[in-house]
């Protein structure tokens, strides 16, 4: 298998589909890695404060550090995404992201994790969008939602395992020992990536003029389009992560919950997205992404409400309440991730999908700093003006719902 002209995506014959589920499932265990990287220290806040006595506003550096460096440098790479192989780009950045994640796992004190933060973030930025590109390539429009709900299980499944095993060695040996691993997994999966993946440089044929970073950027703003599939992608992070920031000490410090029960949660959380992901995947596929992006962000708004407003209640109460919020927000990402592939070009996908990573990253930042402003820690641990997190969460989730209906699909490729 030379290059990507020999997937025969509509073909039946079962090898051909076993290569194409193969390369999806590899691009999705790529983004379970990246997911558990950027979301494990979030669960983690109360350990962060406690190891290295910081504040709740300065423990979110090391997260909004990852995010800006990622966002940073999905921006000035959109240039470049599209010059090469994409088998070849994914090789090199995943390269750095397990170099940089190996270096988190020996920092020894809080500004060297803030910095290896940054390094691993400046790879990191770029692995999504080269994998998310790799699958639009693949797969025509018409499935793409499918392919994508299997891609975007990866946050769902990083919740499952990568989150509560990665809280496990970080609480029964120590805050780095996650990331150790986390970096030799990484190497290993450079294994079948080298394997399995093809050639894939159909988007190469055309020849174009090497533009520089800015240049590209500056295009992509001048296309109405983009820009409100780019915002799009910032706000609905924005909307997701405001309330993750501060769920686990608020639900630990405010609500009652054991530290033990935070995997739990987070375990539960993860079968129950996973169970309802290709379902809503296929929704989306029959019914249209637009009209299924407004009814799940709106129910969404009913976990993320109650999350953020419940006091002392019953466990099982509580862990509804939080697996609810999972489904939700991962089954909204299926229909928003499709209606921004389809806003550009086959040609100019690349660098789009690694703009569009790089404002996911910036939605994660300012939802890391925004959260740090309004939350507050008392000197009891008691987390105080949660609830406004949530009213912001609601608030953005509304423009994100005007921003999808203002997206053209220019391409169904």
């Amino acid at each position: 298998m030379d290059n990507v002209d020999s997937l025969i995506l509509e073909n039946k014959n079962p090898e051909e589909k076993r290569n194409e589920y193969q390369i999806v499932l590899l691009v999705a265990f790529i983004g379970f890695l990246a997911s558990t990287d950027s979301m494990l220290l979030m669960p983690l806040s109360n350990i962060i404060m406690k190891k290295y006595d910081v504040s709740a506003q300065v423990s979110t550096w090391v997260i909004s550090t990852y995010s800006i460096f990622a966002g940073i440098s999905g921006f000035l790479s959109a240039s470049i995404m599209d010059r090469f192989d994409r088998k070849r780009l994914l090789i090199g950045t995943f390269i750095g992201f397990a170099l940089g994640t190996l270096l988190c796992g020996f920092a020894n004190n809080f500004s060297l994790f803030v910095l290896y933060r940054g390094i691993t973030g400046v790879f990191g930025g770029i692995v999504g969008g080269v994998g998310v590109a790799i699958v639009s390539d693949l797969i025509p429009y018409k499935r793409r939602a499918t392919a994508m709900s299997i891609v975007s299980l990866s946050f769902a499944v990083s919740a499952i395992i990568g989150v509560p095993i990665g809280i496990h060695f970080a609480t029964e040996y120590d805050l780095m020992m996650p990331f150790r691993i986390l970096a030799v997994v990484s190497f290993l999966t450079l294994l079948p990536i080298l394997a399995w993946l093809p050639k894939i440089d159909k988007h190469l044929k055309e020849k174009k003029e090497h533009k520089n970073p800015f240049k590209t950027i500056r295009e992509a703003a001048k296309d109405l389009n983009q820009v409100w599939a780019l915002l799009l992608s910032i706000l609905i992070v924005f909307s997701h992560f405001v309330v993750l920031q501060f769920i686990v000490p608020y639900m630990e410090n405010n609500v009652g919950f054991s530290s033990k029960l935070v995997p739990v949660m987070y375990f539960i959380g993860g079968i129950c997205a996973i169970a309802t992901t290709p379902f809503i995947g296929k929704i989306c596929d029959r019914r249209g992404n637009m009209p299924s992006f407004v009814v799940l962000m709106l129910l969404s708004f009913i976990p993320i409400i109650l999350s953020t407003h419940i006091n002392v209640v019953s466990m099982p109460l509580a862990l509804f309440i939080c697996v609810t919020f999972f489904i939700l927000a991962a089954g909204r990402m299926i229909p928003a991730y499709t209606i921004m592939s389809g806003a550009t070009t086959p040609d100019k996908r690349g660098g789009f999908m690694s703009m569009r990573s790089a404002c996911m990253e910036i939605g994660t930042a300012l939802a890391s700093i925004v959260s740090g402003f309004v939350v507050k820690i008392g000197k009891d641990g008691m987390v105080h003006h949660f609830n406004y997190v949530g009213y912001i969460s609601v608030a953005v989730g509304l423009m994100c719902i005007f921003i999808a209906s203002r997206i053209r699909i220019v391409s169904t490729e």
